[in-house]
């Protein structure tokens, strides 16, 4: 780097000396010019060539307002050679006194240009000199002949010029290195002390300097603000009065033989502010020493200790308390849990965990600062209505534990104990909360799980507490708003069989286990029109599992995403097949209301039309009233833009929800699929039957085609039939649901090509 700045000063200055060169030449150039002209006899060839020296330096002057340097000493290092060698010739040869301007301009051009170009120089101007030497030889005029030891004089001196400059050059890049060295080592310790400087008057904790009479010469700004002192008022004060008011004087010459005895003496003390207030610190005081062992100065090192207690204290609050409703957290539980399982009780201990229904809902409505409000007045309310020996924490959101001990010595005992707070804690937490900057009072309801640490469990199963609980209040959350549960170890099995489930099931997807089944859909006269496009899972271990099982599981995480997308990739490929097309048979597939609502469900179903080539017209979509219930504005656009792909609409499992008749009217259904809980009773009740028959009107008066489900005897069919000759048909009566192939091959008569999807 350094180098480098030599090299751009080195080029600066020779920018100076081509602007200088370039005005000296201008200037020779007239007088030149001018003296020929004033001569008796008038050498018009030399008068050209002394004027040539002005626009030389003219243009080189242009070529430098341009900053292009390297060409402007080019041009006028080696035209003015030129002009000179030309001045040389016509002055007559080697005795001309024009060849003192060899030397010149090969020092000229060692500065400007280089070694290189001097050099090159250097031998032109050496074989110029040879040339005219030997021209002179030739022609032997008389009076001009020029000896061969002048010549070699006049190379010598050509060659010493050049090499002086080089050197010359040289050193004083050397003497610049050397400058720049030291101008880098001065600027390096100036930039070390500003950053102890930095170091010392920034620093966090109060540093104060004294000198040998223990007087202060310097304090940092920590100092000033810890002790409401200003600068003026503490520099060359005594430290016994400022900074170590808190340090008796015994001690103090204690400290000062051991200072000068070279030692570090370091302690703890209370000092005090400006205002007279303590404060307590931890104190380090070190000498100052010259490198001839001379003590200077001395150093004190201040540390407040109250900040530290202070600190401590916050982290403790951190770690082990809920920093809105200063309620023991999560970690609390844990540990009290630990301590309990490790203990040597013969009473069961109960575990209730309450968590606020429909909570995320409440803080959509009103907005963080109010859910925080509420959450802390049930916090308030929970600690107001329970005993003083009930330990009572938040662990999560809007989730409490409670934990009871000393419950009873049995566990039927501990568990109707715990069913009693829990009607109390219900209450409780019923009755209106009176919320800061709200006008009216806010009520929710609360859903709560329980578990017992029986006497003489061993600890790790005590320490299990917790997930059994929630466990338990994840069981009762499902169950409905308020409801209470206490753990049953049927709960854990299931929970662990869904996890299984779960696990399973997302590698099973990858790994190509489910399998797509149809079930034949067929008009009054036995045609098949189409089929229902179901799935299935075969488990390496447990064999074909239903979707009665894997589906619920699917539905709450993102697997349905994924699941419902290899259902429509394999069905978009059957309705691809010759067999689909030829026959223009329709293949019905569920969607379900995660993955109709979530954002990659349109380019999904795009994507997988384009890449297999299937009809849309041909592809019904079966939805629930799950899909209704979400914004229904945003629902019809969706649906909308499906019908324009050609793609149809079924409302599946029609008459079992709320908003059934609200869905015909607003949204385009083309199909409606009766329930088989209408379609089972229909031959036999005229409650089932007069409902089965109002809903076949109302298809009938929007024109809309009408699959019942679950047609499992002839009398259904039959009387089905009766009140609509136009119904489509599905259920046991026309066989169940099979493998693709087996249903290719069965129902349509199309060869088994077992390994095709």
């Amino acid at each position: 780097m350094q180098g480098h700045f030599i090299e751009v000063r080195n080029r600066l200055s020779m920018r100076h000396v081509l602007r200088f060169a370039c005005l000296w030449m201008s200037g020779l150039g007239l007088v030149l010019t001018v003296s020929a002209l004033m001569l008796t006899q008038v050498s018009w060839w030399m008068t050209a060539l002394v004027f040539l020296l002005l626009p030389t330096a003219l243009i080189t002057q242009r070529m430098i307002k341009a900053r292009r340097w390297q060409m402007a000493a080019l041009f006028f290092v080696w035209a003015n050679w030129a002009l000179g060698v030309a001045t040389t010739l016509c002055s007559g040869g080697l005795v001309s006194k024009a060849t003192m301007g060899f030397p010149v301009w090969v020092l000229v051009t060692a500065w400007l240009l280089g070694a290189f170009q001097a050099v090159a120089m250097l031998l032109l101007s050496a074989l110029t000199l040879l040339g005219l030497w030997a021209l002179d030889a030739f022609n032997a005029t008389p009076g001009r002949t020029f000896e061969l030891t002048a010549l070699l004089y006049m190379l010598g001196m050509l060659g010493l010029a050049l090499m002086t400059t080089l050197i010359a050059r040289a050193s004083l890049s050397r003497r610049e290195q050397k400058s720049l060295d030291m101008l880098a080592s001065l600027e390096a310790s100036q930039h070390e002390l500003r950053k102890f400087q930095r170091a010392v008057e920034q620093h966090p904790e109060s540093i104060v300097i004294t000198d040998p009479e223990l007087k202060i010469v310097y304090v940092n700004e920590a100092f000033l603000a810890r002790t409401g002192y200003t600068r003026s008022e503490v520099l060359h004060q005594p430290t016994e009065k400022i900074s170590t008011v808190g340090m008796s004087e015994a001690a103090r010459q204690r400290v000062l033989e051991q200072l000068k005895a070279g030692k570090v003496w370091s302690g703890e003390m209370t000092n005090s502010t400006r205002n007279g207030e303590p404060l307590r610190e931890s104190v380090l005081v070190a000498p100052i020493r010259t490198s001839r062992g001379e003590v200077v100065n001395y150093v004190e090192l201040k540390r407040d200790l109250s900040e530290k207690v202070l600190a401590a204290r916050r982290i403790h609050d951190l770690v082990y308390l809920d920093s809105l409703t200063g309620l023991p957290n999560r970690h609390s539980l844990a540990l009290h849990l630990r301590a309990l399982a490790h203990g040597k009780r013969r009473v069961c201990h109960g575990l209730l965990l309450l968590d606020v229904d429909s909570f995320s809902l409440f803080g959509d409505a009103h907005g963080m600062q109010y859910s925080d409000e509420l959450v802390h007045a049930i916090g308030a309310r929970l600690v107001e209505v329970l005993p003083d020996d009930v330990w009572v924490g938040r662990i999560a959101s809007a989730e409490f534990a409670l934990f009871f001990e000393n419950l009873d010595v049995t566990a039927a005992g501990a568990k109707e104990q715990l069913n009693q707070y829990a009607r109390t804690l219900k209450k409780a937490v019923q009755r209106p909360f009176q919320l800061l900057g709200r006008d009216g009072v806010e009520s929710v309801s609360c859903s709560m799980g329980g578990a017992v640490m029986e006497p003489g469990a061993d600890a790790v199963g005590n320490s299990d507490v917790l997930r059994f609980a929630s466990v338990a209040l994840h069981e009762a959350k499902q169950i409905g708003p308020g409801s209470v549960l206490l753990f049953e170890p049927r709960m854990a099995k299931e929970l662990i069989k869904r996890m299984r489930i779960a696990r399973d099931l997302r590698n099973g997807i990858s790994q190509g286990e489910l399998r797509l089944f149809l079930q034949t859909q067929a008009s009054a006269d036995g045609k098949c029109v189409g089929a229902e496009a179901l799935v299935r899972w075969q488990h390496p271990q447990w064999g074909l599992v239903s979707p009665v099982e894997f589906i619920p599981v699917a539905e709450e995480s993102e697997l349905i995403v994924s699941l419902g997308e290899w259902v429509m990739r394999q069905s978009c490929m059957l309705l691809a097949q010759p067999a689909f097309v030829e026959r223009g048979l329709r293949l019905s597939v569920n969607i379900s209301a995660i993955q109709f609502g979530h954002e990659e469900f349109m380019p999904m179903l795009k994507a997988v039309l384009h890449e297999t080539g299937a009809n849309p017209h041909q592809l019904t979509l079966e939805i629930t009233e799950g899909v209704v219930l979400r914004d229904m504005h945003e629902v019809r656009n969706l649906l909308q833009e499906l019908c324009n792909m050609g793609i149809e609409i079924a409302l599946d499992d029609f008459g079992t929800g709320y908003s059934s008749m609200y869905s015909l009217k607003h949204l385009p259904i083309h199909e409606i699929k009766i329930d088989q809980g209408f379609v089972r009773g229909s031959h036999r009740s005229d409650r089932d039957a007069a409902m089965v028959e109002a809903m076949l009107l109302i298809a009938r008066r929007l024109r809309l085609r009408v699959v019942a489900e679950g047609v499992e005897l002839q009398e259904q069919a039959e009387q089905l039939m009766q009140w609509n000759p136009d119904i489509v048909l599905q259920g046991l009566l026309l066989g169940k649901p099979m493998p693709q192939q087996q249903w290719m091959a069965e129902v349509l008569g199309e060869p088994d090509r077992s390994g095709t999807a």
